[in-house]
């Protein structure tokens, strides 16, 4: 399972680069990584489970430019690691959650909490 995420929250005018990077680099790559390590060995046993954390994010959310991308990112690599794994016993799905009260969520404008479904 694929779990780890960030966000570094700004408006696109306001968002730099770096923090475009860092979330791309953790929510995006990092699952790329786990998940072709784990596609090489259950490939091999023939059979396997790979589930990724993505978020209702995805479908785009304001403020959230890096993040929304970084997890329509894991969506659309879920979708095309479960064509290509399929055939070899291996279930690739995604998860995709609305804001839950984490760590991370914490911090989020109980403005942009109300609005997130708009």
């Amino acid at each position: 399972m694929n779990n780890a995420g960030i966000n570094r929250d700004a408006m696109l005018h306001k968002l730099t680069e770096a923090d475009w990077d860092t979330v791309i680099d953790i929510n995006l790559k990092g699952t790329f990584l786990c998940m072709q390590q784990a596609a090489i060995r259950m490939r091999e046993r023939g059979a396997g489970r790979i589930i990724n954390i993505a978020s209702a994010s995805w479908l785009g959310n304001v403020g959230q430019t890096n993040y929304s991308a970084s997890k329509a990112g894991v969506v659309g690599m879920t979708k095309t690691a479960c064509r290509e794994l399929a055939k070899k016993g291996v279930t690739v799905n995604a998860i995709c959650p609305g804001f839950i009260d984490t760590d991370m969520t914490r911090g989020v404008p109980e403005k942009r909490l109300a609005n997130h479904d708009q």
